[in-house]
């Protein structure tokens, strides 16, 4: 059956089908066909063209394989420096991304069995960095081993390194300081003892100097201030009062004997008026006249 024009009904339909991406078991890589089921990629591989492609990569399958190898190799890393530069990225997740593309060189075509056997040799071979990580496997970067980004990371380099010196020289110098102002203040502290010292002894030399012959002691020279006058009051007020006796009271029914210099209640029933005046009279002492 002949193969469909470009750009009419059934070319367009077929396109249309093919859509997306297809079962890798189903793509024929000499002949860059992708077949849409089992049945498709057997009636392709029993066609003439198939024959005559297959028979031209056998005579040198090793030029085949190498130039498929190389092809894929320069994709996927041509793909990984324009998306992702130096960046990590798992390789998994990454080799997703690469395969998007259906005119793409497919893996089953290289000398690579698997990904990871690709991802460590293109760390071996220097062209990409390589780790291992535990969540997500392996993980890829790439590196750029241009003369210019050599250069650039040299001149970062020798920044960095001229940092550090000029941090030392820095970390010097502010020892130098603190040092030099540690000493500063030692010196101050002595000086301030020193004055403090000769203070001292200028102090206790006044105090025991002699007192002058004409002078008086310090204990004439005091004088009764209205203070010590209150000080003194204040004492006198604090000393204790006597304290008058108590008064005692009985309630019994004998009589008190009135003292013998003092009458009693009858007696003074007895004397009469006249005689009780006289002898009040002669009690009250003479007033005294004044010569």
């Amino acid at each position: 059956m002949p193969k469909a024009e470009v750009g009419s009904t059934k070319w367009v339909g077929n396109q249309m089908k093919s859509r997306g991406l297809q079962r890798l078991r189903w793509w024929c890589e000499p002949c860059q066909k992708q077949c849409r089921d089992a049945n498709g990629f057997k009636c392709h591989v029993q066609s003439e063209a198939h024959v005559r492609q297959m028979a031209v990569v056998g005579e040198d399958p090793r030029k085949y394989i190498a130039n498929f190898s190389t092809d894929f190799q320069r994709d996927f890393v041509c793909l990984l420096r324009t998306a992702h530069g130096e960046k990590w990225i798992s390789a998994n997740k990454f080799y997703n991304e690469y395969i998007r593309d259906k005119e793409h060189v497919h893996m089953n075509a290289t000398k690579w069995s698997s990904l990871t056997e690709f991802t460590k040799h293109l760390g071996r071979e220097g062209i990409c960095h390589v780790k291992e990580d535990e969540k997500d496997g392996l993980m890829i970067a790439w590196r750029d081993t241009s003369a210019a980004a050599v250069k650039r990371k040299e001149e970062i380099a020798e920044l960095e390194a001229a940092e550090a010196r000029s941090g030392a020289g820095e970390d010097k110098m502010l020892k130098k300081m603190a040092k030099r102002a540690q000493e500063e203040a030692e010196v101050k502290k002595a000086i301030e003892a020193k004055r403090a010292a000769a203070t001292a002894a200028m102090a206790q030399k006044e105090n025991t100097t002699p007192p002058t012959e004409g002078g008086s002691s310090t204990e004439d020279k005091k004088v009764d201030s209205p203070v010590d006058d209150m000080v003194g009051v204040k004492k006198d007020s604090e000393e204790p009062k006597a304290e008058p006796a108590p008064v005692k009271l009985s309630f019994g029914m004998k009589a008190k004997v009135p003292p013998p210099n003092k009458a009693g209640l009858g007696q003074m029933k007895s004397q009469s008026i006249f005689k009780r005046k006289k002898d009040d009279l002669e009690q009250k002492p003479g007033k005294k006249v004044k010569l």
